[in-house]
């Protein structure tokens, strides 16, 4: 699997009954090493509670987001969706600790990254 293409991988996953996108986007991510972004809902309640996004969009329109904003790498896909499952689960969880967020100092993304 890991020599094919990520758009192919994709529609093949997706074919196998119980796995959505965001599971889908998770292996291609994390054990096959591909540039898929992963949307969760950790992705959804922060950056809608920012007000970038709609909490409510289709997954595939938040994934172009991300997608078309940050660098195509890999590790770079990986460590921004770890660094958002952290923020959620300190400071954006269902019940917000927005005082302590350090998102309230603004967004840091990386030089190359563009703005949503």
């Amino acid at each position: 699997m890991r020599c094919g293409k990520t758009p192919e991988l994709r529609k093949k996953l997706l074919n196998v009954k119980g796995i959505g996108r965001e599971t889908a986007d998770s292996i291609l991510l994390y054990a096959l090493g591909k540039r898929s972004f992963v949307i969760d809902a950790y992705t959804k309640r922060i950056f809608s509670r920012h007000r970038l996004m709609q909490e409510d969009g289709d997954y595939d329109d938040w994934k172009a987001v991300f997608e078309k904003a940050l660098p195509r790498r890999v590790g770079l896909y990986n460590d921004f969706h770890a660094q958002i499952v952290r923020l959620a689960k300190e400071f954006c969880g269902t019940a917000a600790r927005c005082h302590n967020c350090p998102l309230r100092q603004g967004i840091n993304l990386p030089k190359d990254a563009k703005l949503f």
